[in-house]
Protein backbone atom coordinates (compact mmCIF):
# COMPACT_ATOMS: atom_id res chain seq x y z
CA UNK A 1 0.00 0.00 0.00
CA UNK A 2 1.37 3.42 -0.96
CA UNK A 3 1.98 5.51 2.14
CA UNK A 4 0.40 8.97 2.36
CA UNK A 5 1.76 11.82 4.43
CA UNK A 6 -0.72 12.20 7.27
CA UNK A 7 -0.57 15.03 9.83
CA UNK A 8 -0.24 14.47 13.54
CA UNK A 9 -3.28 15.92 15.31
CA UNK A 10 -2.81 17.80 18.60
CA UNK A 11 -5.59 19.55 20.48
CA UNK A 12 -5.58 21.35 23.83
CA UNK A 13 -8.90 21.93 25.61
CA UNK A 14 -9.50 23.87 28.81
CA UNK A 15 -10.66 21.80 31.76
CA UNK A 16 -12.02 22.69 35.19
CA UNK A 17 -11.75 20.39 38.23
CA UNK A 18 -15.54 20.10 38.18
CA UNK A 19 -15.23 18.47 34.72
CA UNK A 20 -13.19 15.54 36.02
CA UNK A 21 -16.16 13.44 37.16
CA UNK A 22 -17.83 13.69 33.73
CA UNK A 23 -14.50 12.91 32.05
CA UNK A 24 -14.17 9.74 34.12
CA UNK A 25 -17.77 8.70 33.47
CA UNK A 26 -17.10 8.90 29.74
CA UNK A 27 -13.84 6.97 30.18
CA UNK A 28 -15.86 4.14 31.67
CA UNK A 29 -18.46 4.58 28.89
CA UNK A 30 -21.22 5.51 31.34
CA UNK A 31 -21.89 9.08 30.21
CA UNK A 32 -21.53 11.47 27.28
CA UNK A 33 -21.57 10.87 23.53
CA UNK A 34 -21.55 7.05 23.20
CA UNK A 35 -23.21 6.65 19.80
CA UNK A 36 -19.85 6.16 18.05
CA UNK A 37 -18.52 3.59 20.53
CA UNK A 38 -17.95 0.07 19.14
CA UNK A 39 -18.66 -2.37 22.02
CA UNK A 40 -16.90 -5.18 20.15
CA UNK A 41 -13.53 -3.40 20.40
CA UNK A 42 -11.26 -3.30 23.48
CA UNK A 43 -12.09 -0.75 26.17
CA UNK A 44 -9.90 2.34 26.81
CA UNK A 45 -6.46 1.42 28.16
CA UNK A 46 -4.66 3.36 30.92
CA UNK A 47 -1.22 4.66 29.90
CA UNK A 48 -0.20 7.16 32.61
CA UNK A 49 -1.49 7.55 36.17
CA UNK A 50 -3.39 5.30 38.53
CA UNK A 51 -6.94 4.07 38.30
CA UNK A 52 -7.83 6.53 41.09
CA UNK A 53 -6.16 9.53 39.44
CA UNK A 54 -9.38 11.60 39.51
CA UNK A 55 -9.86 11.28 43.27
CA UNK A 56 -6.16 11.91 43.84
CA UNK A 57 -6.22 15.07 41.69
CA UNK A 58 -9.28 16.50 43.42
CA UNK A 59 -7.81 15.72 46.84
CA UNK A 60 -4.55 17.46 45.88
CA UNK A 61 -6.40 20.56 44.66
CA UNK A 62 -8.38 20.65 47.91
CA UNK A 63 -5.15 20.37 49.94
CA UNK A 64 -3.59 23.25 47.97
CA UNK A 65 -6.63 25.40 48.72
CA UNK A 66 -6.48 24.67 52.44
CA UNK A 67 -2.72 25.22 52.68
CA UNK A 68 -2.96 28.53 50.83
CA UNK A 69 -5.90 29.62 52.98
CA UNK A 70 -3.98 28.78 56.18
CA UNK A 71 -0.97 30.75 54.96
CA UNK A 72 -3.18 33.74 54.20
CA UNK A 73 -4.84 33.71 57.63
CA UNK A 74 -1.46 33.37 59.33
CA UNK A 75 -0.12 36.38 57.44
CA UNK A 76 -3.17 38.52 58.30
CA UNK A 77 -2.87 37.56 61.94
CA UNK A 78 0.84 38.39 61.96
CA UNK A 79 0.09 41.81 60.51
CA UNK A 80 -2.68 42.42 63.09
CA UNK A 81 -5.34 42.91 60.40
CA UNK A 82 -8.23 41.69 62.54
CA UNK A 83 -11.00 43.00 60.31
CA UNK A 84 -9.59 41.37 57.16
CA UNK A 85 -8.89 38.21 59.12
CA UNK A 86 -12.49 37.92 60.26
CA UNK A 87 -13.77 38.59 56.74
CA UNK A 88 -11.51 35.99 55.13
CA UNK A 89 -12.48 33.35 57.70
CA UNK A 90 -16.12 33.87 56.70
CA UNK A 91 -15.36 33.77 52.96
CA UNK A 92 -13.34 30.55 53.17
CA UNK A 93 -10.64 29.15 50.85
CA UNK A 94 -10.26 30.44 47.32
CA UNK A 95 -9.46 28.52 44.17
CA UNK A 96 -5.67 28.24 43.74
CA UNK A 97 -5.67 29.55 40.17
CA UNK A 98 -6.50 32.68 38.23
CA UNK A 99 -10.06 32.69 36.98
CA UNK A 100 -10.39 32.18 33.22
CA UNK A 101 -12.85 30.70 30.78
CA UNK A 102 -10.50 27.79 30.07
CA UNK A 103 -9.98 26.55 33.62
CA UNK A 104 -6.67 25.60 35.27
CA UNK A 105 -6.31 22.10 33.77
CA UNK A 106 -5.72 21.03 30.18
CA UNK A 107 -7.04 18.03 28.30
CA UNK A 108 -4.76 16.86 25.50
CA UNK A 109 -5.84 14.90 22.43
CA UNK A 110 -3.28 13.15 20.21
CA UNK A 111 -4.30 11.20 17.11
CA UNK A 112 -3.94 10.86 13.34
CA UNK A 113 -6.18 9.95 10.44
CA UNK A 114 -7.61 6.43 10.76
CA UNK A 115 -6.16 5.55 7.33
CA UNK A 116 -2.66 5.98 8.74
CA UNK A 117 -3.35 3.48 11.52
CA UNK A 118 -4.67 0.97 8.98
CA UNK A 119 -1.48 1.14 6.89
CA UNK A 120 0.88 -1.67 7.89
CA UNK A 121 3.75 -3.62 6.39
CA UNK A 122 2.84 -6.76 8.29
CA UNK A 123 -0.14 -9.09 8.06
CA UNK A 124 0.80 -11.03 11.19
CA UNK A 125 -1.51 -9.15 13.54
CA UNK A 126 -5.23 -9.74 13.33
CA UNK A 127 -6.25 -6.15 14.06
CA UNK A 128 -3.22 -4.39 12.51
CA UNK A 129 -2.13 -2.67 15.75
CA UNK A 130 1.48 -2.07 14.69
CA UNK A 131 0.87 1.62 13.99
CA UNK A 132 -1.10 2.01 17.23
CA UNK A 133 1.86 0.70 19.26
CA UNK A 134 4.27 3.02 17.42
CA UNK A 135 2.00 6.00 17.99
CA UNK A 136 1.43 5.13 21.65
CA UNK A 137 5.13 4.88 22.44
CA UNK A 138 5.86 8.26 20.84
CA UNK A 139 2.87 9.93 22.50
CA UNK A 140 3.71 8.76 26.02
CA UNK A 141 7.34 9.82 25.55
CA UNK A 142 6.32 13.26 24.24
CA UNK A 143 3.91 13.88 27.15
CA UNK A 144 6.48 12.91 29.78
CA UNK A 145 9.25 14.88 28.07
CA UNK A 146 7.34 18.17 27.98
CA UNK A 147 4.96 17.97 30.95
CA UNK A 148 6.66 15.53 33.33
CA UNK A 149 4.70 14.65 36.46
CA UNK A 150 2.03 17.20 35.61
CA UNK A 151 0.59 14.57 33.25
CA UNK A 152 -1.67 13.02 35.88
CA UNK A 153 -3.59 10.81 33.46
CA UNK A 154 -3.36 9.41 29.91
CA UNK A 155 -5.37 6.71 28.22
CA UNK A 156 -5.68 5.11 24.77
CA UNK A 157 -9.16 4.92 23.25
CA UNK A 158 -9.35 1.93 20.90
CA UNK A 159 -13.11 1.43 20.65
CA UNK A 160 -13.85 4.40 18.38
CA UNK A 161 -13.37 5.01 14.68
CA UNK A 162 -9.73 6.11 14.98
CA UNK A 163 -7.20 5.30 17.67
CA UNK A 164 -6.44 8.33 19.86
CA UNK A 165 -4.94 9.28 23.21
CA UNK A 166 -6.48 11.50 25.88
CA UNK A 167 -4.33 13.07 28.61
CA UNK A 168 -4.94 15.46 31.49
CA UNK A 169 -2.33 17.99 32.61
CA UNK A 170 -2.43 19.59 36.05
CA UNK A 171 0.10 22.46 35.74
CA UNK A 172 1.56 22.82 39.23
CA UNK A 173 3.42 26.04 40.02
CA UNK A 174 5.03 27.49 43.15
CA UNK A 175 4.79 31.18 44.03
CA UNK A 176 6.02 33.23 46.98
CA UNK A 177 2.90 34.44 48.70
CA UNK A 178 1.87 35.40 52.24
CA UNK A 179 5.50 35.16 53.27
CA UNK A 180 5.79 31.47 52.29
CA UNK A 181 6.00 29.25 49.20
CA UNK A 182 2.46 28.45 48.04
CA UNK A 183 1.29 26.04 45.38
CA UNK A 184 -1.15 26.99 42.62
CA UNK A 185 -2.28 25.80 39.18
CA UNK A 186 -0.83 27.85 36.34
CA UNK A 187 -1.10 26.51 32.72
CA UNK A 188 1.30 29.12 31.33
CA UNK A 189 4.27 27.56 33.14
CA UNK A 190 4.41 25.05 30.28
CA UNK A 191 5.79 26.65 27.08
CA UNK A 192 3.79 24.34 24.80
CA UNK A 193 0.52 25.36 26.46
CA UNK A 194 1.50 29.02 26.37
CA UNK A 195 2.54 28.85 22.69
CA UNK A 196 0.20 26.73 20.57
CA UNK A 197 2.34 27.02 17.42
CA UNK A 198 5.37 25.78 19.34
CA UNK A 199 3.33 22.77 20.47
CA UNK A 200 2.40 21.96 16.87
CA UNK A 201 6.03 22.28 15.79
CA UNK A 202 7.06 20.01 18.65
CA UNK A 203 4.69 17.13 17.87
CA UNK A 204 5.39 17.50 14.15
CA UNK A 205 9.08 16.91 14.76
CA UNK A 206 8.56 14.27 17.44
CA UNK A 207 6.23 12.07 15.36
CA UNK A 208 8.13 12.50 12.08
CA UNK A 209 10.16 9.42 13.01
CA UNK A 210 7.08 7.24 12.45
CA UNK A 211 5.99 8.95 9.21
CA UNK A 212 3.61 11.65 10.46
CA UNK A 213 4.02 15.33 9.61
CA UNK A 214 3.13 18.63 11.21
CA UNK A 215 -0.39 19.89 10.56
CA UNK A 216 -1.07 22.95 8.46
CA UNK A 217 0.44 26.08 10.00
CA UNK A 218 -2.69 28.20 9.66
CA UNK A 219 -1.81 30.83 12.26
CA UNK A 220 1.54 31.36 10.61
CA UNK A 221 -0.13 31.63 7.19
CA UNK A 222 -2.60 34.18 8.57
CA UNK A 223 0.19 36.24 10.10
CA UNK A 224 2.28 36.15 6.92
CA UNK A 225 -0.72 37.17 4.82
CA UNK A 226 -1.50 40.13 7.07
CA UNK A 227 2.13 41.25 7.05
CA UNK A 228 2.21 41.15 3.24
CA UNK A 229 -1.12 42.95 2.86
CA UNK A 230 -2.95 39.92 1.45
CA UNK A 231 -6.29 38.49 2.47
CA UNK A 232 -5.75 35.91 5.23
CA UNK A 233 -7.08 32.36 4.76
CA UNK A 234 -10.47 31.68 6.28
CA UNK A 235 -10.27 30.85 9.95
CA UNK A 236 -11.34 27.32 10.80
CA UNK A 237 -13.29 26.47 13.89
CA UNK A 238 -12.44 23.16 15.48
CA UNK A 239 -15.61 21.09 15.88
CA UNK A 240 -15.61 18.57 18.66
CA UNK A 241 -16.39 15.00 17.48
CA UNK A 242 -19.65 14.86 19.47
CA UNK A 243 -20.86 18.12 17.88
CA UNK A 244 -19.88 16.94 14.38
CA UNK A 245 -21.63 13.59 14.85
CA UNK A 246 -24.79 15.28 16.11
CA UNK A 247 -24.92 17.57 13.06
CA UNK A 248 -24.13 14.67 10.72
CA UNK A 249 -26.87 12.50 12.22
CA UNK A 250 -29.33 15.40 11.86
CA UNK A 251 -28.32 15.90 8.22
CA UNK A 252 -28.66 12.20 7.41
CA UNK A 253 -32.03 12.01 9.15
CA UNK A 254 -33.31 14.99 7.14
CA UNK A 255 -32.08 13.45 3.88
CA UNK A 256 -33.78 10.15 4.77
CA UNK A 257 -37.03 11.97 5.58
CA UNK A 258 -36.91 13.93 2.29
CA UNK A 259 -36.20 10.73 0.37
CA UNK A 260 -39.13 8.96 2.02
CA UNK A 261 -41.43 11.91 1.23
CA UNK A 262 -40.40 11.85 -2.44
CA UNK A 263 -40.85 8.08 -2.56
CA UNK A 264 -44.38 8.37 -1.20
CA UNK A 265 -45.23 11.17 -3.63
CA UNK A 266 -44.02 9.09 -6.59
CA UNK A 267 -45.91 6.02 -5.35
CA UNK A 268 -49.07 8.11 -4.91
CA UNK A 269 -48.78 9.56 -8.42
CA UNK A 270 -48.26 6.07 -9.82
CA UNK A 271 -51.36 4.83 -8.01
CA UNK A 272 -53.41 7.76 -9.30
CA UNK A 273 -52.18 7.21 -12.86
CA UNK A 274 -53.02 3.51 -12.64
CA UNK A 275 -56.52 4.34 -11.35
CA UNK A 276 -57.11 6.83 -14.17
CA UNK A 277 -55.99 4.30 -16.77
CA UNK A 278 -58.22 1.60 -15.25
CA UNK A 279 -61.18 3.99 -15.21
CA UNK A 280 -60.63 5.04 -18.81
CA UNK A 281 -60.29 1.43 -19.96
CA UNK A 282 -63.42 0.41 -18.07
CA UNK A 283 -65.48 3.30 -19.53
CA UNK A 284 -64.23 2.69 -23.07
CA UNK A 285 -65.03 -1.03 -22.75
CA UNK A 286 -68.53 -0.27 -21.48
CA UNK A 287 -67.95 -2.00 -18.14
CA UNK A 288 -68.96 1.10 -16.14
CA UNK A 289 -70.82 4.33 -16.78
CA UNK A 290 -69.52 7.83 -16.16
CA UNK A 291 -70.47 7.52 -12.46
CA UNK A 292 -68.29 4.42 -12.07
CA UNK A 293 -71.26 2.07 -11.71
CA UNK A 294 -71.00 -1.36 -13.37
CA UNK A 295 -72.97 -1.78 -16.60
CA UNK A 296 -72.16 -5.41 -17.30
CA UNK A 297 -69.78 -8.06 -15.96
CA UNK A 298 -66.16 -7.61 -16.98
CA UNK A 299 -64.86 -9.73 -19.79
CA UNK A 300 -62.70 -12.73 -18.81
CA UNK A 301 -59.67 -11.12 -20.45
CA UNK A 302 -59.56 -8.29 -17.94
CA UNK A 303 -59.55 -8.21 -14.17
CA UNK A 304 -62.88 -6.86 -12.82
CA UNK A 305 -63.02 -3.34 -11.38
CA UNK A 306 -63.57 -4.14 -7.71
CA UNK A 307 -65.46 -1.78 -5.34
CA UNK A 308 -62.16 -1.01 -3.58
CA UNK A 309 -60.63 -0.09 -6.91
CA UNK A 310 -63.60 2.16 -7.74
CA UNK A 311 -63.01 4.11 -4.52
CA UNK A 312 -59.34 4.78 -5.28
CA UNK A 313 -58.28 8.43 -5.33
CA UNK A 314 -57.24 8.31 -8.98
CA UNK A 315 -60.41 6.45 -9.93
CA UNK A 316 -62.60 9.01 -8.17
CA UNK A 317 -60.59 11.86 -9.69
CA UNK A 318 -61.00 10.44 -13.20
CA UNK A 319 -64.71 9.86 -12.64
CA UNK A 320 -65.25 13.44 -11.49
CA UNK A 321 -63.29 14.75 -14.47
CA UNK A 322 -65.36 12.57 -16.82
CA UNK A 323 -68.61 13.76 -15.26
CA UNK A 324 -67.54 17.39 -15.50
CA UNK A 325 -66.68 16.95 -19.20
CA UNK A 326 -69.95 15.12 -19.83
CA UNK A 327 -71.93 17.94 -18.19
CA UNK A 328 -70.11 20.54 -20.25
CA UNK A 329 -70.76 18.57 -23.46
CA UNK A 330 -74.44 18.13 -22.56
CA UNK A 331 -74.81 21.83 -21.78
CA UNK A 332 -73.04 22.77 -24.99
CA UNK A 333 -75.34 20.46 -27.00
CA UNK A 334 -78.43 21.93 -25.30
CA UNK A 335 -77.28 25.46 -26.07
CA UNK A 336 -76.68 24.58 -29.71
CA UNK A 337 -80.11 22.92 -29.99
CA UNK A 338 -81.79 25.94 -28.41
CA UNK A 339 -79.96 28.32 -30.74
CA UNK A 340 -81.01 26.22 -33.75
CA UNK A 341 -84.65 26.16 -32.60
CA UNK A 342 -84.70 29.91 -32.00
CA UNK A 343 -83.25 30.51 -35.44
CA UNK A 344 -85.91 28.29 -37.03
CA UNK A 345 -88.74 29.92 -35.05
CA UNK A 346 -87.47 33.38 -35.94
CA UNK A 347 -87.53 32.49 -39.63
CA UNK A 348 -91.06 31.09 -39.41
CA UNK A 349 -92.29 34.11 -37.43
CA UNK A 350 -90.78 36.36 -40.08
CA UNK A 351 -92.77 34.53 -42.77
CA UNK A 352 -95.96 34.79 -40.66
CA UNK A 353 -95.41 38.52 -40.17
CA UNK A 354 -95.06 38.94 -43.93
CA UNK A 355 -98.36 37.05 -44.41
CA UNK A 356 -99.99 39.22 -41.74
CA UNK A 357 -98.90 42.36 -43.57
CA UNK A 358 -100.43 41.00 -46.76
CA UNK A 359 -103.74 40.23 -44.96
CA UNK A 360 -103.74 43.79 -43.57
CA UNK A 361 -103.41 45.28 -47.06
CA UNK A 362 -106.22 43.10 -48.38
CA UNK A 363 -108.51 43.91 -45.40
CA UNK A 364 -108.29 47.62 -46.10
CA UNK A 365 -109.99 47.01 -49.47
CA UNK A 366 -112.97 45.16 -47.90
CA UNK A 367 -116.19 46.65 -46.52
CA UNK A 368 -116.13 47.97 -42.94
CA UNK A 369 -118.07 45.02 -41.47
CA UNK A 370 -115.68 42.44 -42.86
CA UNK A 371 -112.69 44.54 -41.81
CA UNK A 372 -113.84 44.40 -38.17
CA UNK A 373 -114.17 40.60 -38.21
CA UNK A 374 -110.74 40.23 -39.80
CA UNK A 375 -109.27 42.62 -37.19
CA UNK A 376 -110.63 40.46 -34.29
CA UNK A 377 -109.19 37.28 -35.80
CA UNK A 378 -105.90 39.00 -36.54
CA UNK A 379 -105.49 40.21 -32.93
CA UNK A 380 -105.86 36.65 -31.56
CA UNK A 381 -103.46 35.30 -34.19
CA UNK A 382 -100.88 38.00 -33.47
CA UNK A 383 -100.97 37.23 -29.69
CA UNK A 384 -100.21 33.57 -30.39
CA UNK A 385 -97.38 34.53 -32.75
CA UNK A 386 -95.77 36.94 -30.27
CA UNK A 387 -95.87 34.27 -27.56
CA UNK A 388 -93.60 32.13 -29.75
CA UNK A 389 -91.20 34.99 -30.55
CA UNK A 390 -88.24 34.99 -28.10
CA UNK A 391 -87.41 38.56 -29.03
CA UNK A 392 -90.91 39.70 -28.04
CA UNK A 393 -90.93 37.99 -24.62
CA UNK A 394 -90.86 40.43 -21.75
CA UNK A 395 -91.97 43.29 -24.00
CA UNK A 396 -95.64 43.83 -23.22
CA UNK A 397 -97.70 46.71 -24.60
CA UNK A 398 -97.82 49.84 -22.55
CA UNK A 399 -101.12 50.46 -20.70
CA UNK A 400 -103.70 51.85 -23.08
CA UNK A 401 -101.66 50.93 -26.17
CA UNK A 402 -103.77 49.28 -28.88
CA UNK A 403 -102.54 46.92 -31.53
CA UNK A 404 -102.77 48.36 -34.99
CA UNK A 405 -105.29 46.75 -37.32
CA UNK A 406 -107.54 47.42 -40.27
CA UNK A 407 -109.94 50.24 -39.71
Amino acid sequence: MKSTKHPIVLRFAGMHPSDISGYEAHRYRKYGDLGHIDPSKPKPRLLIGTTNWAEEALAEIKLIKIETFAAELTELDRRKRRKDLKKRRIEGPRDPWRASRHGPLREVLLTANKDWFEETQSNDELFNTVREKQFEERAVAWLKEHFGDDVIHARADTDEQAYHIHAVIMPRATVHKYGVECHMLQPSIHPLIKNYEAAQDSVGEWFSEIGLVRGEARKRAIRDALNSGKAPPEKRRHVRPAEWRAKEELRLAKEAADLETRRREVAEREDIAEDVISYAEAVSAGDIDEDGKPIKPSTPTRAPITPDRRTGFGFVKARKAFQAVAKRLALRAAIKAKQAAETRIAAEISEIKKADATILEIARLLPKGLRGKIADVRRKLTASIMALDPAAKGRGRKPGQQQSGPE
